[in-house]
Protein backbone atom coordinates (compact mmCIF):
# COMPACT_ATOMS: atom_id res chain seq x y z
CA UNK A 1 0.00 0.00 0.00
CA UNK A 2 1.52 3.44 -1.19
CA UNK A 3 1.99 5.43 2.42
CA UNK A 4 -0.09 8.92 1.62
CA UNK A 5 -0.96 10.82 4.48
CA UNK A 6 -2.97 13.78 5.84
CA UNK A 7 -2.14 14.66 8.96
CA UNK A 8 -3.43 17.65 10.87
CA UNK A 9 -1.70 18.47 14.21
CA UNK A 10 -2.52 21.21 16.59
CA UNK A 11 -2.66 22.51 20.08
CA UNK A 12 -5.55 24.66 20.83
CA UNK A 13 -6.75 26.25 24.18
CA UNK A 14 -2.99 27.02 24.87
CA UNK A 15 -2.99 30.85 23.18
CA UNK A 16 -4.29 33.05 19.89
CA UNK A 17 -3.96 31.86 17.01
CA UNK A 18 -0.50 32.39 15.52
CA UNK A 19 -1.32 31.07 11.93
CA UNK A 20 -1.63 28.10 10.11
CA UNK A 21 1.17 26.37 8.08
CA UNK A 22 0.94 23.61 4.94
CA UNK A 23 3.95 21.02 4.61
CA UNK A 24 4.83 18.42 2.14
CA UNK A 25 7.14 15.93 2.46
CA UNK A 26 8.44 12.73 2.09
CA UNK A 27 10.05 12.15 5.49
CA UNK A 28 9.01 9.78 7.58
CA UNK A 29 5.79 10.49 9.28
CA UNK A 30 5.97 9.86 12.89
CA UNK A 31 9.38 11.81 13.14
CA UNK A 32 7.91 14.95 11.21
CA UNK A 33 5.02 14.73 13.70
CA UNK A 34 7.61 14.67 16.53
CA UNK A 35 9.63 17.81 15.23
CA UNK A 36 5.90 19.33 14.59
CA UNK A 37 4.78 18.99 18.33
CA UNK A 38 7.77 20.54 19.80
CA UNK A 39 7.68 23.36 17.40
CA UNK A 40 3.94 23.66 18.57
CA UNK A 41 4.98 23.62 22.42
CA UNK A 42 6.99 26.62 21.23
CA UNK A 43 4.53 28.24 19.34
CA UNK A 44 0.69 27.22 20.89
CA UNK A 45 -1.80 27.65 18.36
CA UNK A 46 0.10 27.15 15.49
CA UNK A 47 -1.71 24.71 12.92
CA UNK A 48 0.52 22.84 11.14
CA UNK A 49 -1.15 19.98 8.19
CA UNK A 50 1.07 17.87 6.83
CA UNK A 51 1.11 16.01 3.32
CA UNK A 52 3.12 13.07 3.06
CA UNK A 53 4.10 10.65 1.11
CA UNK A 54 7.22 9.26 -1.35
CA UNK A 55 9.22 12.07 -3.15
CA UNK A 56 7.62 10.99 -6.63
CA UNK A 57 4.25 11.22 -5.15
CA UNK A 58 5.37 14.56 -3.94
CA UNK A 59 6.53 15.89 -6.76
CA UNK A 60 3.74 14.67 -8.86
CA UNK A 61 1.13 16.65 -6.80
CA UNK A 62 3.00 19.70 -6.27
CA UNK A 63 3.66 19.84 -10.20
CA UNK A 64 -0.08 19.15 -10.54
CA UNK A 65 -1.29 22.14 -7.84
CA UNK A 66 0.97 24.66 -10.17
CA UNK A 67 -0.58 23.45 -13.57
CA UNK A 68 -4.15 23.88 -11.95
CA UNK A 69 -2.62 27.54 -10.68
CA UNK A 70 -3.73 26.13 -7.05
CA UNK A 71 -0.08 25.34 -5.36
CA UNK A 72 -1.11 24.52 -1.44
CA UNK A 73 2.31 24.27 0.60
CA UNK A 74 3.94 26.35 2.44
CA UNK A 75 6.89 24.18 3.10
CA UNK A 76 8.55 21.36 0.78
CA UNK A 77 10.99 18.87 2.55
CA UNK A 78 11.80 16.00 0.33
CA UNK A 79 14.56 13.95 -1.66
CA UNK A 80 14.54 15.63 -4.69
CA UNK A 81 16.86 18.57 -5.18
CA UNK A 82 17.14 19.26 -9.06
CA UNK A 83 13.24 19.79 -8.59
CA UNK A 84 14.08 22.54 -5.75
CA UNK A 85 16.39 24.36 -8.33
CA UNK A 86 13.55 24.01 -10.97
CA UNK A 87 11.45 25.92 -8.48
CA UNK A 88 14.17 28.31 -7.49
CA UNK A 89 15.24 29.21 -11.08
CA UNK A 90 11.26 30.08 -11.81
CA UNK A 91 11.05 32.55 -8.43
CA UNK A 92 8.46 30.14 -6.26
CA UNK A 93 10.78 29.84 -3.23
CA UNK A 94 11.48 31.88 -0.92
CA UNK A 95 14.51 33.30 0.36
CA UNK A 96 15.44 32.68 4.10
CA UNK A 97 17.33 34.59 6.32
CA UNK A 98 19.36 32.10 8.40
CA UNK A 99 20.24 33.13 12.18
CA UNK A 100 21.90 29.70 13.61
CA UNK A 101 25.30 30.45 14.79
CA UNK A 102 27.58 28.00 13.20
CA UNK A 103 25.48 26.28 10.64
CA UNK A 104 28.03 25.09 8.22
CA UNK A 105 27.62 26.44 4.76
CA UNK A 106 28.46 23.96 2.95
CA UNK A 107 24.24 23.07 3.75
CA UNK A 108 22.44 25.99 2.58
CA UNK A 109 21.93 25.96 -0.97
CA UNK A 110 20.50 28.47 -3.78
CA UNK A 111 21.46 31.55 -1.81
CA UNK A 112 19.77 30.83 1.13
CA UNK A 113 16.51 29.14 -1.07
CA UNK A 114 16.64 25.92 1.12
CA UNK A 115 18.60 24.07 3.92
CA UNK A 116 19.80 20.48 4.86
CA UNK A 117 18.84 20.37 8.44
CA UNK A 118 20.18 16.81 9.32
CA UNK A 119 21.94 14.08 6.90
CA UNK A 120 20.76 10.86 5.34
CA UNK A 121 23.30 8.37 3.87
CA UNK A 122 22.37 5.84 1.34
CA UNK A 123 24.29 2.50 3.14
CA UNK A 124 24.18 -1.35 3.55
CA UNK A 125 21.30 -2.89 5.62
CA UNK A 126 22.45 -6.32 6.54
CA UNK A 127 20.81 -9.10 8.26
CA UNK A 128 23.38 -10.96 10.30
CA UNK A 129 21.37 -14.14 10.90
CA UNK A 130 20.95 -14.38 6.39
CA UNK A 131 23.97 -13.38 5.70
CA UNK A 132 27.30 -14.05 7.49
CA UNK A 133 29.60 -11.41 5.70
CA UNK A 134 28.75 -7.96 5.41
CA UNK A 135 30.16 -6.51 1.72
CA UNK A 136 32.54 -3.50 2.57
CA UNK A 137 32.20 -1.67 -0.74
CA UNK A 138 29.15 -1.38 -3.76
CA UNK A 139 31.61 -3.58 -6.09
CA UNK A 140 30.78 -6.43 -3.33
CA UNK A 141 27.15 -6.65 -4.38
CA UNK A 142 27.80 -8.43 -7.23
CA UNK A 143 29.40 -11.17 -5.41
CA UNK A 144 28.16 -14.67 -5.80
CA UNK A 145 27.40 -15.11 -1.82
CA UNK A 146 25.11 -12.04 -2.32
CA UNK A 147 22.87 -13.49 -5.51
CA UNK A 148 19.10 -13.24 -4.77
CA UNK A 149 19.86 -11.81 -1.39
CA UNK A 150 19.94 -8.12 -2.13
CA UNK A 151 16.86 -5.40 -2.73
CA UNK A 152 16.38 -1.57 -2.77
CA UNK A 153 13.77 0.45 -2.89
CA UNK A 154 11.84 2.07 -6.13
CA UNK A 155 13.09 5.34 -7.40
CA UNK A 156 10.22 6.11 -8.99
CA UNK A 157 8.69 6.41 -5.33
CA UNK A 158 11.59 6.92 -2.89
CA UNK A 159 13.73 10.33 -3.55
CA UNK A 160 16.84 8.42 -1.81
CA UNK A 161 16.62 5.09 -4.55
CA UNK A 162 16.94 7.85 -6.87
CA UNK A 163 19.57 9.53 -5.75
CA UNK A 164 21.21 5.23 -5.67
CA UNK A 165 20.71 5.13 -9.03
CA UNK A 166 21.74 8.68 -10.40
CA UNK A 167 24.92 8.17 -8.22
CA UNK A 168 25.94 4.67 -9.37
CA UNK A 169 25.36 5.20 -12.75
CA UNK A 170 27.60 8.57 -12.59
CA UNK A 171 30.39 6.36 -11.00
CA UNK A 172 30.50 2.69 -11.96
CA UNK A 173 28.15 3.23 -15.07
CA UNK A 174 24.90 1.95 -16.02
CA UNK A 175 26.15 -1.57 -16.06
CA UNK A 176 26.19 -2.21 -12.93
CA UNK A 177 22.69 -2.03 -12.42
CA UNK A 178 22.58 -4.76 -15.51
CA UNK A 179 25.08 -6.45 -13.05
CA UNK A 180 23.25 -6.40 -10.24
CA UNK A 181 19.91 -7.51 -11.90
CA UNK A 182 21.98 -10.39 -12.82
CA UNK A 183 22.66 -10.95 -9.46
CA UNK A 184 19.18 -11.07 -8.65
CA UNK A 185 18.67 -7.53 -7.45
CA UNK A 186 15.07 -6.85 -5.92
CA UNK A 187 13.21 -4.05 -6.07
CA UNK A 188 10.43 -2.77 -2.66
CA UNK A 189 8.47 0.09 -3.19
CA UNK A 190 9.95 2.03 -0.13
CA UNK A 191 12.28 2.25 2.17
CA UNK A 192 10.11 1.48 5.20
CA UNK A 193 9.00 -1.73 3.50
CA UNK A 194 12.05 -3.04 2.61
CA UNK A 195 13.59 -2.21 6.31
CA UNK A 196 10.70 -4.46 7.92
CA UNK A 197 11.63 -7.18 5.00
CA UNK A 198 14.87 -7.11 5.96
CA UNK A 199 14.02 -7.42 9.66
CA UNK A 200 12.04 -10.10 9.33
CA UNK A 201 14.75 -12.07 7.31
CA UNK A 202 13.22 -11.83 3.44
CA UNK A 203 16.60 -10.33 2.61
CA UNK A 204 20.05 -10.49 3.35
CA UNK A 205 21.18 -6.94 2.42
CA UNK A 206 19.29 -3.78 1.43
CA UNK A 207 20.50 -0.39 -0.15
CA UNK A 208 18.64 1.90 2.08
CA UNK A 209 18.90 4.75 4.60
CA UNK A 210 20.91 4.54 7.39
CA UNK A 211 18.21 5.74 10.08
CA UNK A 212 15.83 3.94 9.12
CA UNK A 213 17.84 0.98 9.62
CA UNK A 214 19.06 2.46 13.31
CA UNK A 215 15.28 2.47 13.91
CA UNK A 216 14.37 -1.06 13.15
CA UNK A 217 17.42 -1.85 15.06
CA UNK A 218 15.98 0.18 18.22
CA UNK A 219 13.35 -1.95 18.26
CA UNK A 220 15.22 -5.75 18.19
CA UNK A 221 16.02 -6.39 14.66
CA UNK A 222 19.14 -8.22 13.87
CA UNK A 223 20.19 -5.58 11.48
CA UNK A 224 23.21 -3.63 10.98
CA UNK A 225 24.29 -0.70 9.60
CA UNK A 226 27.58 -0.78 7.06
CA UNK A 227 28.55 2.56 5.79
CA UNK A 228 30.58 1.24 2.64
CA UNK A 229 34.36 1.93 2.53
CA UNK A 230 34.39 3.87 -1.25
CA UNK A 231 31.54 5.99 0.09
CA UNK A 232 28.16 6.22 1.22
CA UNK A 233 25.45 8.29 -0.42
CA UNK A 234 24.77 11.82 0.95
CA UNK A 235 20.75 12.33 0.29
CA UNK A 236 19.97 15.78 0.02
CA UNK A 237 16.97 15.90 1.26
CA UNK A 238 16.42 20.03 1.88
CA UNK A 239 13.52 22.05 3.48
CA UNK A 240 12.54 25.14 1.74
CA UNK A 241 9.98 28.01 2.29
CA UNK A 242 7.43 28.02 -1.23
CA UNK A 243 7.21 32.39 -2.71
CA UNK A 244 3.63 31.61 -2.55
CA UNK A 245 3.28 30.47 0.74
CA UNK A 246 0.26 32.77 2.92
CA UNK A 247 2.50 32.57 6.16
CA UNK A 248 6.13 32.88 5.12
CA UNK A 249 7.56 34.49 8.78
CA UNK A 250 5.86 31.38 10.11
CA UNK A 251 7.20 29.25 7.74
CA UNK A 252 11.08 30.46 8.32
CA UNK A 253 10.07 30.19 12.03
CA UNK A 254 9.62 26.08 12.00
CA UNK A 255 13.31 25.84 9.31
CA UNK A 256 14.95 27.67 11.93
CA UNK A 257 13.41 25.65 14.83
CA UNK A 258 14.74 22.71 13.01
CA UNK A 259 18.33 23.93 13.38
CA UNK A 260 17.58 24.71 17.06
CA UNK A 261 19.22 22.40 19.87
CA UNK A 262 15.57 20.69 20.74
CA UNK A 263 15.25 19.31 16.85
CA UNK A 264 18.47 18.51 16.40
CA UNK A 265 18.09 16.19 19.59
CA UNK A 266 14.90 14.99 18.21
CA UNK A 267 16.39 14.08 14.82
CA UNK A 268 19.63 12.19 16.73
CA UNK A 269 17.15 10.05 18.71
CA UNK A 270 15.30 9.13 15.63
CA UNK A 271 18.96 7.74 13.85
CA UNK A 272 19.86 10.76 11.99
CA UNK A 273 23.46 12.32 12.20
CA UNK A 274 22.57 16.13 13.01
CA UNK A 275 23.56 19.04 10.59
CA UNK A 276 24.89 20.55 13.05
CA UNK A 277 28.87 20.65 14.37
CA UNK A 278 28.02 20.68 18.29
CA UNK A 279 25.00 18.10 18.17
CA UNK A 280 25.94 14.53 19.84
CA UNK A 281 25.87 11.90 16.70
CA UNK A 282 23.76 8.78 16.90
CA UNK A 283 23.72 6.05 19.63
CA UNK A 284 26.69 3.51 17.61
CA UNK A 285 27.03 5.46 15.04
CA UNK A 286 30.79 6.11 13.42
CA UNK A 287 31.94 9.78 14.25
CA UNK A 288 33.15 10.26 10.75
CA UNK A 289 31.84 8.64 7.39
CA UNK A 290 33.08 8.92 3.83
CA UNK A 291 30.20 10.24 1.82
CA UNK A 292 29.32 10.66 -2.03
CA UNK A 293 27.42 13.66 -2.90
CA UNK A 294 24.36 12.39 -4.34
CA UNK A 295 23.38 13.03 -7.85
CA UNK A 296 19.46 12.27 -8.60
CA UNK A 297 19.02 9.93 -12.19
CA UNK A 298 17.99 11.78 -14.55
CA UNK A 299 14.58 10.86 -16.78
CA UNK A 300 16.07 8.95 -19.31
CA UNK A 301 18.25 6.94 -16.66
CA UNK A 302 15.34 6.21 -14.66
CA UNK A 303 13.79 5.05 -17.86
CA UNK A 304 16.48 3.16 -18.57
CA UNK A 305 16.17 1.18 -14.88
CA UNK A 306 12.39 1.33 -15.14
CA UNK A 307 13.56 -0.91 -18.50
CA UNK A 308 16.14 -3.09 -17.42
CA UNK A 309 14.19 -3.55 -13.66
CA UNK A 310 10.31 -4.26 -15.17
CA UNK A 311 9.03 -1.61 -13.43
CA UNK A 312 6.24 0.95 -14.49
CA UNK A 313 5.63 4.35 -14.24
Amino acid sequence: MRSKVFSLLFLSGLGLAQGSLILYTSEVLADVNALVQAFQRQNPGVEIKVFRSGTGEVVAKIRAELEAGNPQPDLLWFANEDFLKELAARGQLRRVPLTTPGYPAQYASGGGLYYEVRLLYNVFGVNRQVVRQPPNTWQDLLRPEYRGTVAMPDPNFSGAALATVGTLVHRLGFDYFFRLRENGLKIEQSNPVLQQKLARGEYGVSITTDFGLRQEAAKGAPLEVVYPKDGAILVPTPIAVTSWSKNPELAGRFLRFLLSPEAQRIFVERGYYPVMPDAPKPKGAPEKVVGLRARFADPDTLDRFNQLMGLRR
